[in-house]
């Protein structure tokens, strides 16, 4: 995965992902999918977090929390 390095710490764990931003679309990609969002100037790490743990949140749920 291209682009910026991003953490998040869930449930005791550290998970990871990648963002970047092309035009005012930000997104976040791990191994379990993506999110893209539209975006203005500020905040884009922050929003690349909240992202990377829906991102992980969804896959717990889809696989009964076996991450």
């Amino acid at each position: 995965m291209s682009g910026q390095s991003i953490h998040c710490k869930m449930d005791g764990r550290t998970y990871s992902g990648t963002y970047k931003v092309d035009r005012n679309i930000m997104t976040v990609t791990t191994s379990y999918g993506k999110k893209s969002v539209t975006i203005e100037k500020s905040q884009h790490a922050a929003l690349a977090h909240k992202l990377l743990e829906e991102l992980v949140r969804q896959e717990k749920a889809r696989k009964g929390s076996t991450l």
